[in-house]
């Protein structure tokens, strides 16, 4: 009998030479030897009747999994159309999953790794698991990349104090999902859109726009209001189909997602599961082939996306995101003033240059921000740019009518002051560049400590001066009787929690020194020799994160901290002033310099107000529980350094020196006695701090002397 060909072999059959039976996706051949069997792509032999089965599904007659992936061979559509069904019914799980209980939520999520696991290795690396699809808020269920943090962070901060209050810098497992408050999730690059867009209805987008002009645009107003009011009655009409509109339809998505984030608070749940990620990935969607198009809206479009990311917390992508607006900036020359290249375009308000002023002086202001909160270099120098300042009397962000609250009475005296709130941040952005060179450069070479203190002093003097010279609409530290400005409110809200925030910066590396700095010679000459100096840079420390618990105290409830208050960096804000009191409270009675100036009780109070607006926020912010966590790994660490001090031994010798308690000696260091040579303190590096060394030739009663 002829043997009988088949019109396409596995790609192992044809290595091997052997005979294919074409039986797809797995040979008869490659299931009995358990080879892996694939198929290229290749144009069949034979006659039109011996074609192969395509149709033959994945999963034999029991339901259970093939012996191996669908075949390669198959065509490009096939892959995208299968691909494209998982992402819509990926799509139905998110819109149906969080009305079903667990037994059910578990029915999805088998029957999604069902079908994924049919998938080819090309494409199931870019499907998200049914875990991504539970928790599409962000949970970290994927490892991410280390990232850096300098010191002026607050996250380096908690880190080194819980060093210092375990003893030895030893860290528990369970503490290790805790060492960050940011989000290192898998939001998607959103390439294709597998289920119709989510568009808001008319009044939900315009609550959402509304939100978005009510909260960041007073602080950033990069974007012409009367622009951005004429294009969005483009959206609302449907002209948004031509692809001259994209930019903007990418703008108005992130707008969206920012106005759905902060409409969901305090309610717990929106109306969808998490529509803001949704918008968001549809603003990424709609602005995937903008990155070669440098614009003016383009980088609108990135500095939204900024806003929105720093709401949730994604810190590392916004950093990220900031630098590709800022190159992009530089590529059509937003960095001078008279730049050759201004675009030609129809629309005559582009071409207006103080549109380019304020996006340029927005990027400044939020290079610096994130730089401080970092701990990382600023992308934009002073000395690499030449441009200037927005005027005080632009109505252009503001005008028309309605994005502020301000009376017709007031609106021709008052308008053009709205603009004096970014002036003022961004000469507060420069004392606050000035911060991170003298006091927390990220190059690993110290500063000296007399000079530290000197530019302290310096910054200290400057930073007091800029509030002073506030306008009086924005002086947070005086009175506003009968003003019923909610924007101006907002605006002394914000300067107030920038200004605290910053001073208590400046002032820290002065905080419990004799302790956090117990290694540290040269801060400890400093503290003999300058003893009334450093005592008021600690006490100022201290107050201003207390001041920035205080700005709590009238918040109402989450909505009002949300809308009322910087979002984008509140939680670092709260998490530096938390961590600043505790410290203060951990070392209260053993320092002299705080007894008089503050309470334990009250510095507990002002930390307990801010771990009260974390756990409130954390019903709605991942960056919240975590903030709350990394806040109860302190008092885990300081609980397990106490334990660990009171088994320590009351005197022993090491290295041939003799340790001993010198409590006596703190607190005359503290009291700024001078102390001979031979009682300089030296404490060895990791050494509990209530042991000093002295020589073993002499007697422990010589400490006292």
């Amino acid at each position: 009998m002829k043997r009988q060909r088949v019109g396409v072999a596995c790609d192992k059959c044809r290595l091997l030479k052997a005979k294919c039976d074409g039986r797809q996706p797995v040979c008869s051949r490659c299931d009995g030897y358990g080879f892996t069997c694939s198929w290229s792509a290749r144009k069949p032999r034979g006659s039109p009747g011996s074609q192969p089965d395509l149709g033959r599904q994945g999963i034999d007659e029991s339901g259970r999994d093939s012996h191996g992936p669908l075949p390669s061979g198959t065509t490009g559509d096939f892959l995208t159309a299968y691909a494209n069904a998982t992402q819509s019914y990926e799509a139905l799980i998110r819109e149906l999953r969080l009305n079903l209980d667990p037994t059910q939520q578990a029915k999805l999520d088998a029957g999604l790794q069902n079908i994924q696991n049919q998938l080819p290795d090309v494409a199931k690396t870019e499907q998200p698991g049914p875990s991504a699809i539970a928790a599409p808020q962000g949970d970290d269920t994927t490892e991410s990349s280390p990232t850096y943090v300098g010191k002026a962070s607050d996250i380096h901060f908690v880190h080194y104090i819980r060093k210092y209050v375990t003893g030895n810098g030893s860290l528990d497992e369970d503490d290790l999902p805790t060492q960050s408050y940011a989000h290192h999730p898998n939001l998607g690059t959103f390439v294709a859109l597998t289920q119709p867009p989510l568009v808001p209805s008319e009044a939900e987008a315009e609550q959402f726009l509304d939100v978005y002009l009510s909260t960041i645009h007073v602080a950033y107003p990069f974007i012409c209001k009367s622009v951005l009011l004429r294009e969005f009655g483009r959206f609302q009409a449907g002209d948004h189909n031509r692809p001259a509109f994209r930019p903007w339809l990418a703008l108005f998505n992130f707008i969206f997602a920012i106005g759905s984030y902060y409409t969901s608070f305090p309610h717990g749940r929106h109306g969808g599961p998490y529509p803001y990620f949704r918008y968001f990935e549809q603003g990424l969607y709609f602005s995937r082939e903008l990155g070669a198009d440098c614009s003016l809206v383009n980088i609108w479009n990135l500095l939204v996306q900024c806003f929105f990311l720093l709401a949730v917390c994604h810190t590392d992508r916004c950093w990220n995101t900031l630098g590709f607006a800022i190159r992009m900036g530089h590529s059509i020359g937003l960095h001078v003033e008279n730049s050759p290249n201004c675009p030609l375009s129809k629309e005559p308000w582009i071409k207006d240059r103080s549109h380019w002023r304020r996006t340029w002086y927005a990027m400044y202001v939020l290079d610096r921000l994130l730089a401080l909160q970092l701990g990382r270099p600023m992308a934009i120098h002073e000395a690499d740019f030449h441009v200037e300042l927005p005027s005080a009397t632009d109505d252009a962000p503001f005008s028309p009518g309605g994005g502020d609250d301000i009376t017709s009475q007031e609106r021709n005296r008052v308008r053009g002051h709205m603009m004096d709130y970014f002036l003022s941040v961004i000469e507060f952005s420069c004392i606050l560049g000035l911060v991170i060179r003298e006091l927390y450069r990220p190059s690993q070479i110290d500063i000296s400590p007399e000079q530290m203190l000197q530019s302290t002093a310096s910054l200290d003097h400057r930073l007091t001066e800029w509030k002073l010279q506030l306008p009086r609409h924005l002086r947070f530290d005086l009175g506003h009787t009968f003003e019923k400005s909610v924007s101006f409110k907002r605006q002394r809200n914000m300067l107030a929690v920038k200004f605290h925030h910053l001073r208590a910066l400046i002032h820290r590396p002065f905080l419990c020194l004799p302790f956090l700095q117990m290694n540290n010679m040269p801060f400890l000459d400093l503290l003999l020799q300058h003893k009334e100096r450093i005592s008021e840079a600690e006490s100022i420390c201290i107050h201003e994160a207390q001041q920035t618990a205080h700005l709590l105290h009238n918040v109402t409830d989450e909505r009002s901290l949300v809308h009322d208050f910087p979002w984008w960096q509140m939680i670092s804000c709260l998490i530096c002033a938390s961590s600043i009191l505790f410290v203060a409270e951990t070392f209260y009675s053993d320092s002299a310099f705080l007894h008089g100036r503050t309470s334990p009780q009250s510095l507990r109070e002002d930390a307990e107000s801010c771990l009260k607006v974390f756990e409130a926020l954390s019903v709605n912010s991942v960056a919240a529980q975590k903030a709350v966590d990394m806040l109860s790994a302190l008092s885990r660490a300081r609980r397990l350094g106490e334990e660990r001090k009171s088994h320590a031994p009351r005197s022993r010798f090491l290295n041939g020196m003799l340790f001993t308690p010198a409590l006596n000696k703190t607190r005359t260091v503290l009291a700024g006695k001078p102390l001979s040579p031979r009682h300089h303190p030296a404490t060895p590096a990791g050494w509990p701090c209530e042991y000093v060394y002295i020589p073993s030739s002499r007697a422990p009663r010589d400490v006292y002397s």
